[in-house]
């Protein structure tokens, strides 16, 4: 390997190291909003906006890493697709944050007594995203388009689980007047949960085109 190569493979080795603490520092986030949620934990909540600032500096990082190896290194081929990818992968996680910051305010505005409506579903839609993240920051790491077809087609449920809890709170809506905006906060918060299955399915397309180059829509 020439001192080319070298700098070249150092520099996507950084990369995909920073991108895995990426992905583990959106779940986290993500599960901090949810647990929020949950037990309507107003400290659990600002908690998960304080970590909100840290996921976007490494976002910030990367995206310098990326056009820096793009500038210099001019990669090729398949290390060319591993750097945009990347780089188009560290966005996805950096919105996926932006989504948990935003159920963690909805939480803080939530009347803490009050857990009607279809909770239930929501959380089981909080649970299915977090699996699905995992799963394709697994296939990041390791480059598998299996694994991210997988956590690609769990988006269906999803959306099933959220078209479910929207009909209900639209229902509610028509009945009786939102006084504590309660069916409102919960109908932003399935918007902000199927968004992030959106986020993972994006993600999982772009591990496939990392990987062999194909152009997909899972």
């Amino acid at each position: 390997m020439d001192g080319s190569s070298r700098r070249l493979f150092e520099e996507e080795t950084r990369i995909h190291d920073n991108l895995d603490r990426m992905v583990r520092m959106a779940k986290r986030e993500l599960v901090s909003a949810l647990t929020a949620l949950e037990s309507q934990d107003t400290d659990q909540a600002e908690g998960t906006l304080d970590s909100d600032v840290d996921l976007h500096n490494l976002y910030r990082i990367i995206e310098a890493e990326c056009l820096q190896v793009l500038a210099l290194q001019q990669p090729v081929a398949r290390d060319l697709r591993e750097i945009i990818g990347g780089l188009q992968v560290a966005g996805e996680l950096e919105r996926i944050g932006g989504h948990a910051k935003d159920i963690a305010k909805i939480v803080l505005g939530m009347d803490p007594s009050d857990f009607s409506g279809p909770m239930d579903r929501i959380l089981r839609m909080g649970d299915l995203v977090v699996t699905m993240l995992e799963q394709v920051g697994e296939a990041v790491l390791n480059k598998d388009d299996d694994l991210a077809r997988t956590a690609a087609a769990e988006d269906e449920q999803v959306d099933e689980l959220d078209q479910e809890a929207v009909a209900d709170l639209m229902m509610q809506l028509a009945i009786a007047p939102d006084t504590h905006m309660h069916s409102t906060h919960l109908l932003w918060i399935a918007y902000h949960l199927e968004r992030v299955g959106d986020r993972v399915r994006h993600i999982a397309e772009r591990v496939v085109f990392m990987v062999n180059a194909d152009q997909v829509e899972l």
